[in-house]
């Protein structure tokens, strides 16, 4: 008895061909990169947390919690944040996204986005219930634009992504 990695009906079913890792790590690079450089403006979307999620989805065996947490630690020494701030809401970004693994590439782009819009939401309020907690800081509620404009941003950022990942049509026999 055969598993299917993706049932689809009739005689057809899809298989993902793995990402080269060289594509994985370049993209988690420049998604860093841009962080740096559009993180003085309060509506550009976390770019790392926007190819976790993908790559986590998409590649679960390569991207996981370490890749998340390593990308945490990179992020709280650029933000100048509590050590372990934002490598504990990538992990947990990691982790509703590996829930979401199954599920989340049976939608349209569209339908994507708004599952992964809830879960930007979710790791910006962890940030603010740190930045509440420590500093007493309140960023204003224009700071969740980061949120919107990257499910806004997600269809554009899976064709990119995507790039080196394709899907190719395989025969069933019975």
């Amino acid at each position: 008895m055969k598993k299917l990695v993706t049932p689809i009906p009739q005689n057809t079913t899809e298989l993902a061909t793995p990402a080269p890792v060289s594509w994985i790590i370049l993209t988690f690079v420049l998604s860093y990169l841009l962080n740096l450089s559009l993180s003085r403006y309060a509506w550009t979307p976390d770019f790392l947390a926007l190819s976790m999620v993908f790559w986590v989805v998409h590649q679960p065996r390569r991207v996981g919690m370490t890749v998340a947490f390593v990308c945490g630690i990179l992020m709280d020494v650029h933000n100048g944040s509590v050590l372990g701030q934002q490598a504990l809401v990538y992990v947990i970004l990691t982790y509703c996204a590996f829930s979401l693994h199954r599920r989340l590439p049976w939608f349209n782009l569209v339908g994507q986005a708004l599952h992964v819009l809830p879960l930007l939401l979710l790791s910006q309020v962890i940030v603010l219930l740190f930045r509440l907690w420590f500093d007493g800081l309140w960023p204003g509620f224009g700071w969740f634009l980061q949120s919107i404009a990257g499910a806004i941003l997600w269809p554009l950022w899976v064709a990119i992504l995507s790039r080196f990942f394709r899907y190719t049509a395989v025969q069933r026999n019975h």
